[in-house]
């Protein structure tokens, strides 16, 4: 773990504010996420027809489902990087709906975090639907940056872990598009 890093961390980690104390958690809570997308994606059909709809929205389950899957199961195992509250001391931490500062690490073990899933698969969403209909990047962009800096602000991840997760949702947001393309306008 770098020195970078771990500054990094705690210069977003320890901005404290109530408004975002309030506000973060909803960036990490997963069925504010993915009802969220669900309904940016509704604007697809501004652009495309329901069938096309259909076929774009079935690609972005699918490579929403394989980020996660290579995120949880595949790199994180094999990088082994543990999370910011059982690794390092003086670490603003929520979990059960509230924060405290935890002076020293948590004892827990084994809770991985690089790449950063949440980055990951928000940044998956986010790039495979502007790819689609870049006017949603106004909205998406923004909201998949929200996303990993709540993981950061509520001690969960380094800010490389969040990094990392934007990198992968990127990269395969970008195979997906392409195939979802060439099913989409195959000739």
């Amino acid at each position: 773990m770098s020195q970078l890093d771990i500054q990094f961390f705690y210069l977003i980690n320890h901005f404290r504010n109530s408004i975002l104390d309030n506000i973060l958690p909803i960036f990490s809570d997963p069925k504010f996420i993915n009802a969220f997308y669900i309904l940016v994606s509704f604007f697809l059909l501004i652009k495309y027809s329901f069938k096309k709809y259909l076929v774009i929205f079935l690609f972005m389950i699918l490579g929403f489902f394989i980020t996660d899957f290579s995120c949880a199961r595949i790199f994180k195992p094999y990088f082994k990087k543990e999370r910011p509250f059982v690794s390092i001391p003086k670490v603003y931490y929520y979990s059960d709906g509230k924060f405290e500062f935890l002076s020293q690490p948590k004892s827990k073990k084994n809770t991985l975090s690089f790449p950063s899933c949440h980055a990951g698969n928000s940044s998956f969403i986010s790039f495979f639907l502007s790819f689609f209909y870049p006017r949603l990047a106004l909205i998406l962009y923004p909201f998949f940056i929200l996303v990993g800096w709540s993981r950061i602000y509520l001690g969960v991840h380094f800010p490389f872990d969040v990094l990392g997760g934007w990198l992968l949702g990127l990269i395969l947001a970008f195979i997906f598009f392409k195939l979802c393309k060439k099913v989409l306008y195959k000739t």
